[in-house]
């Protein structure tokens, strides 16, 4: 009831604060790998970076949206880890479940705070590269701040998402594994010949899909419809599905 969603709002800025110091140090590593990369100029690198991560060529901050739009993806499945597990592992799960708070609004919440602390990252990583290449002498538009929580959001919806049905099922190690699923199309792709059935399989995951618009996102085109409702559609699903898991998980000293 109404108790219940008051209780979730102020429980909320806790969760955020818990995983607060995770969203510090994606920043830092974020501008760490991009911030040299723009000031150097270097499109190469960006351009290296193949097979749908990377538009190809190009300069000013445009050199810099592939890997960002990477980077992003790679931190949501950091950022989710442990959304449920967390509760198993340190045995918290029997006292913190008995809050006069629903079960699917606890998850929901810790699952929100950790797309609140990415989109954190994502907004002050295109802030600050904006600045660095006004500082470098760069001409033409910068990232896009609006389209950097949008990426932010693009990359929780499947990462995020996948990571949080993992944490249901798993007792750790769902970061890894949210974090291979992202790459897995890539992969497969690069080691397995063209038209193979498993790579085939694999590319029905929605990698590719949530880094392409991720990467429009940043730089502030339009995004595909198609490619929003496949993201989207993937997100939901997951969403719906880990937090099914979630709330009936046994939370028993054996369970």
């Amino acid at each position: 009831g109404r108790g219940r969603v008051i209780r979730i709002s102020i429980l909320f800025p806790r969760l955020v604060r818990d995983r607060f110091p995770r969203a510090a140090v994606a920043t830092a590593v974020l501008l760490s790998l991009t911030v040299p990369l723009l000031m150097r100029g270097a499109s190469d690198a960006a351009a290296g970076v193949r097979d749908g991560i990377s538009a190809g060529p190009a300069s000013g901050t445009a050199t810099v949206i592939p890997i960002v739009a990477l980077l992003l993806a790679l931190a949501a499945a950091w950022l989710a880890d442990g959304v449920v597990s967390d509760l198993k592992r340190d045995g918290s799960a029997p006292l913190v479940l008995t809050r006069p708070v629903s079960r699917i609004g606890y998850f929901t919440a810790r699952w929100l705070a950790g797309f609140a602390c990415l989109a954190g990252a994502g907004l002050v990583t295109a802030l600050v590269l904006n600045g660095a290449a006004r500082f470098s002498g760069f001409v033409g538009p910068g990232l896009s701040p609006v389209g950097a929580l949008g990426a932010a959001a693009a990359s929780w919806l499947w990462v995020g998402s996948a990571v949080l049905v993992l944490s249901s099922l798993l007792e750790r190690g769902e970061a890894l594994a949210g974090a291979l699923l992202l790459v897995l199309p890539f992969v497969l792709t690069g080691m397995l010949a063209p038209g193979n059935s498993i790579a085939r399989v694999a590319a029905v995951l929605p990698s590719r899909t949530v880094l392409d618009v991720s990467r429009t996102l940043l730089a502030g085109d339009p995004v595909i419809g198609s490619h929003l409702g496949r993201v989207a559609a993937w997100g939901a699903g997951s969403v719906a599905l880990g937090l099914f898991l979630a709330v009936r998980r046994e939370w028993s000293a054996s369970g």
